[in-house]
């Protein structure tokens, strides 16, 4: 089915308020990407703190009202803060995807607008060309990944740590370290796509 524009309709249209429309519409999704990033971040910061003020009270508390829990599951508690650490690295993966392609969008409509109007060009400080790639070092993404993904490295070390094997110290820092270097080649291979 072939759809022409009619004269009618087409007239009515003003390219403009679509434009200013879609450019609000990338701005408003910019910013709430870099909204959900904060609040993942505080909640996984706030779920480790708790998992981890209960894991010291129990163990604080379990000799003088004997209360004991087996190694293992501090072990799966760890694991689990280590998880959720690594789906919290993958959220914000996809967090910055979204304010790049947001960022893509805006500065798109501007180069239609430098095109039709070069007058305007140096109005514009941020162009296409000058677009941060997605997995740039130091920007706030990568460094609330790196925060996240050293706590949740951490945890997963001493989740390992509490398993029944030997060398424990030697395992749980090989775990750490691999798990660490795991997210830290995710970030980058997914964000590169």
């Amino acid at each position: 089915m072939d759809i022409k524009p009619s004269k009618t309709v087409k007239a009515l249209l003003d390219p403009d308020a679509i434009l200013e429309r879609e450019f609000e519409y990338a701005r408003d999704s910019s910013l709430q990407a870099n909204s959900d990033r904060a609040q993942i971040v505080n909640l996984y910061l706030i779920l480790v703190g708790g998992v981890g003020s209960l894991l010291l009270a129990v163990a604080t508390l379990a000799p003088a009202n004997g209360v004991q829990l087996p190694a293992p599951v501090y072990a799966a508690a760890l694991f689990m803060i280590g998880i959720l650490g690594l789906f919290t690295i993958f959220k914000l993966i996809r967090l910055r995807q979204a304010w790049h392609d947001s960022v893509l969008a805006m500065n798109r409509i501007k180069d239609f607008y430098v095109l039709h109007y070069p007058e305007i060009a140096p109005a514009f400080r941020w162009r296409t060309e000058s677009i941060p790639p997605p997995d740039r070092v130091g920007t706030i993404s990568f460094n609330l990944s790196v925060l996240v993904a050293l706590i949740d490295s951490v945890a997963v070390g001493a989740g390992f740590f509490f398993l029944p094997v030997q060398p424990a110290g030697l395992l749980a820092g090989g775990a750490a370290l691999a798990f660490l270097a795991l997210q830290g080649w995710l970030y980058f291979r997914l964000l590169r796509r």
